[in-house]
């Protein structure tokens, strides 16, 4: 993280939000379909999974294909605990099909992945080691997942400290930011039905007020339509997908400038945001 690799094109910040947030793969369709470099990429919850399958090398199709197809029982498994309704262990197995690389070293576009820690309730960035340990730690929703336990940490999902994770691509090395956000919603209204949505709830009205924090770290947010999608909305697949491609394709001039001449990155280890970060190795 400190030698933070400086490469040509744009860094994306992929933010979480369960099915909702597949529609970063219509994000990457168009920058593909366009043919605008990738230079990072850091994601939190579910914009770890899609985001590492894709800086693995796994082409775009078979990624697209299996986000069609996807159900809540390739990530979960229920074994009810005292901290959790459900583990994610299967996230090992969805990533043995999908991803072309396991660990952060093999992977064709620097990545960060981000969790939290719960007993400091700071940020940990894992660039390095292994990344299922990492990626199942930056989707362990509070209440849902049991939390992952790495090391002497306790960790679970990411989005609690970083819902879009723009800092931590800044710190990769990324000069250009783009954003992309889902929402806070859950995507139903009304009073909530059950316990996942009263904690999704809960965890959503402490983030409203979180938004300008990562967003003055992004040079373009991106936000696809997709908010009439519930978070476990796995069968709509193709809407949020084209809901990405849709934004990014109205955004694509803008998105065209970000790859002008960038100047020269802002110094984001100062020593006092190392005060206020963990960086941690997979396995430290």
């Amino acid at each position: 993280m400190r030698n933070a690799q400086v490469r040509p094109g744009i860094g994306l910040a992929l933010g979480g939000g369960f099915a909702r947030g597949i529609a970063h793969l219509g994000v990457l369709q168009v920058l593909e379909q366009n043919h605008i470099p990738v230079s990072h990429i850091a994601g939190t919850s579910v914009g770890s999974i899609l985001g590492a399958a894709y800086a693995s090398g796994a082409p775009l199709a078979k990624i697209l294909a299996t986000s069609r197809t996807l159900k809540f029982r390739d990530i979960a498994r229920w074994r009810v605990s005292r901290l959790g309704l459900a583990s994610n262990y299967r996230l090992s197995d969805l990533m043995d099909r999908v991803f072309e690389a396991r660990k952060f070293e093999d992977l064709r576009i620097p990545m960060a992945v981000v969790a939290t820690d719960l007993a400091t309730f700071d940020p940990v960035i894992f660039t390095q080691g292994p990344l299922v340990d990492a990626i199942r730690a930056s989707c362990a929703f509070p209440g849902l997942f049991e939390p992952v336990e790495i090391g002497t940490r306790c960790l679970a999902d990411g989005g609690l400290v970083a819902q879009v994770p723009t800092v931590a691509a800044r710190q990769l090395g990324a000069t250009r930011v783009l954003a992309v956000s889902v929402g806070i919603q859950d995507g139903r209204r009304g009073a909530p039905k059950n316990i996942f949505q009263v904690v999704a709830r809960s965890v959503a009205a402490a983030q409203k007020h979180q938004l300008e924090s990562w967003e003055r770290h992004a040079d373009l947010v991106l936000r696809p339509d997709v908010q009439k999608l519930a978070w476990d909305d796995f069968e709509r697949a193709s809407e949020a997908i084209e809901a990405g491609a849709a934004v990014a394709t109205r955004a694509l001039p803008r998105i065209k400038k970000m790859l002008e001449p960038a100047p020269e990155p802002e110094d984001y280890f100062s020593a006092e945001a190392r005060s206020h970060l963990w960086l941690a190795e997979a396995h430290r």
